[in-house]
Formats: structure tokens, sequence, C-alpha cells
């Protein structure tokens, strides 16, 4: 009886059957398991958002100024600013003999519609960001650019010109202005 009890309780599909030679009969249940249901596909990765076409606003760089040498830290590209446009960032060099940076704005045409010679600032107790050289002459700068005009434009920020006046050491940063 104790035997057939086992069974009944034991009993089940799936299940491992053990006996030895008086007749008695153990079944032992093990569970199984089964892969989840998969009703709904993996959802598909979000497509990258299309570029605008503001990014298009800076033309070719002619002389692109590496980031130890050269960071804007704001705008950043592709930003909206307000009046007047606050440019900053740091050069690695810019400090030697005050040189400085030149910011220039320019229009989708690369006709100058602001342009500012740029001191450099003090360094005390400020922090480079990652990336640059760090040497004795490495400054920070800033200016606020006034504007007027077209909504969208490109800032130059270059360290010097070269003997036809182009600009040397170049970082070019597109952005939207609105009032």
């Amino acid at each position: 009886m104790l035997a057939l009890s086992l069974a009944v309780s034991c009993g089940g599909d799936g299940g491992e059957i053990i006996g030895d030679d008086d007749g008695v009969v153990v079944r032992v249940a093990s569970p199984t398991l089964a892969a989840p249901p998969s009703d709904t596909p993996a959802p598909s990765p979000s497509p990258s958002p299309t570029p605008t076409p503001q990014a298009s606003i800076c033309s070719t760089n002619p002389d692109p100024a590496p980031p130890s040498l050269l960071q804007v830290q704001a705008p950043l590209p592709n930003q909206r600013v307000k009046n007047p446009v606050e440019v900053r960032g740091w050069g690695s060099t810019i400090g030697l003999n005050d040189a400085g940076v030149a910011i220039a704005m320019l229009d989708a045409n690369l006709e100058t519609l602001q342009l500012a010679d740029v001191p450099p600032q003090p360094r005390t107790a400020r922090v480079p960001p990652a990336g640059l050289e760090i040497t004795p002459d490495t400054r920070p700068f800033a200016a606020d650019l006034p504007f007027s005009g077209p909504t969208r434009v490109c800032i130059w920020v270059y360290l010097d010109t070269a003997e036809d006046g182009t600009p040397r050491g170049v970082v070019q940063v597109p952005v939207e202005l609105v009032p």
C-alpha cells in the first residue's frame, strides 16, 4: 500500500522510475526547464538621428587645430545660442607673449560678420580640459560676441594667420543664433 501511495503521489510525466527486486516501484518526478515562449520579437535599435543641415554652414577647415593645441568648450557644435554668444576654451600655447586667439563669426558665404582678438586669461585656480597639452603657456580664453543678422553661423577660433591672411590652427563650431 505504501508503494502504491508513493507511486501515485510522485507520479507524473517525465519522471524517473526506480525499482528493486521486492516489487517496490517509486516514480520520482524531475522538473524540466522549458524556454519561455517568444511571442514578441526583440525590438530593433532606433535609427540614428539624421544630421542637421546646420553642420554644412562651416566650410572646409583650412588648417584644423588638434585638440592637444586648442579646444573650444562653448558653444557646442549645433547649439542654439543667445545674444551675445559666449565663446570660451583653452589653448596650449596662447599665453606665450599674451598671443591669445582670434574669434571670427562667419556666414554661409564665408563673409566675416564679427572678428575679435581675444587675450589669454589667467590660469590661476583653473583646470585645463583633458587632452590639452599642458605647457607653461597654457591659458583659457573667453569672449562674448554680440550678433545681428543671419541665424546660422560658423564660429572660427584660431591661433594666428599665415602671411596671406589664411587662419592657422582653426577650430570651427557651427551654431544657430536665437533672439
